[in-house]
């Protein structure tokens, strides 16, 4: 697995010669340990609030490798990455790109078109839902500025929810989107699922060489890592909202596997590993690429889809999103 997960807040990571070593607490006092090679890990995420010791920490970011880190409730909270790309040329296009509000609309609006293109798919047992959708997204190329766009996309965000719920037994209590904290267990799964995307993805820009907190479609605000959130945007349907509906239908999870505390709803711990297997299968599942023609898995795709927008960026070639039906 190129991901090391530690999900225990009894637990430390440190370093062990040429490997990490992971000691996970135990009821009865005494402690698990395990060896995990440094050369089988491409990032490491922390959930909650396990010890990682500064010898590892440092270890793994001269290796190249990411830290991450989210919250006992599955929210992301920031990485420690590797030294950033000395690709000046790129950030100052990014710059320039952002301060240019005619480029800046012209950039974004494939990628809230693609987004809603894929909403769509999603839900196109639901024929009248998934037509009103297609409707919006040809109505982003004619929005004549951000705020019209974000307003298209808001609307059709909406709608896409709202159809969503319908296709949840009603069991599950779905009624659309909430957040902060996730009221339920759709909007819980929908959260983690989120968080862990935006993993991958800050990881991608990264390696791409572009700034992360520079974004077209989201304003650089409050810290926000704008243009991470922006190439999410195109994989949120993709990723997340399919996994929560597989697991669902499947019944791989259950409404039994969530508990509420202070309005905020959570896995349980088993339920949780069970979400993190099933997001590295979704990660490593394979697809065709709909630009390059050859089959990759969808975390390969986030790292092409980062280093695409940065080839737009220094080469003015179209940035092309990308959609599945």
């Amino acid at each position: 697995m190129p991901i090391l997960y530690l999900l225990q807040p009894k637990a430390v990571l440190s370093k062990k010669q040429e490997a990490f070593k992971v000691a996970i607490g135990q009821e009865d006092g005494s402690w698990s340990k395990r060896v995990v090679p440094a050369q089988t890990i491409e990032q490491i995420v922390l959930m909650g609030h396990p010890t990682v010791t500064g010898e590892a920490l440092t270890y793994a970011l001269d290796l190249g490798i990411s830290v991450h880190y989210l919250s006992i409730f599955g929210k992301y909270l920031g990485s420690a990455l590797p030294g950033y790309s000395r690709n000046g040329r790129l950030r100052l296009a990014q710059y320039a790109l952002y301060c240019n509000e005619s480029d800046r609309l012209n950039c974004i609006k494939p990628i809230v078109r693609t987004k809603i293109r894929n909403q769509a798919a999603i839900i196109s047992r639901r024929e009248g839902n998934a037509k009103s959708l297609k409707t919006y997204a040809k109505q982003v190329k004619t929005m004549d500025s951000l705020d019209r766009l974000r307003g298209i996309e808001g609307i059709a965000a909406r709608d896409y929810f709202a159809s969503l719920g319908e296709l949840f037994d009603p069991v599950w209590n779905f009624n659309g989107r909430n957040r902060r904290p996730p009221a339920d267990p759709v909007n819980a799964l929908l959260s983690f699922g989120y968080s862990l995307l935006q993993v991958q993805v800050t990881a991608a820009v990264h390696l791409a060489g572009l700034d992360p907190y520079v974004g077209f479609l989201h304003e650089p605000n409050r810290g926000q890592p704008a243009l991470v959130l922006d190439l999410m945007e195109e994989f949120r349907p993709l990723v997340a909202d399919r996994l929560a509906l597989s697991l669902i239908h499947l019944k791989t999870l259950k409404p039994e596997n969530f508990s509420t505390s202070l309005g905020s709803c959570r896995l349980s711990d088993s339920a949780r590993k069970d979400f993190l297997k099933a997001f590295e299968d979704k990660m490593n599942e394979e697809f065709s690429h709909p630009v390059f023609q050859y089959r990759c898995t969808y975390r390969r795709a986030i790292e092409l889809q980062a280093r695409l927008f940065a080839r737009h960026l220094l080469e003015d070639i179209p940035y092309q999103p990308l959609y599945l039906r």
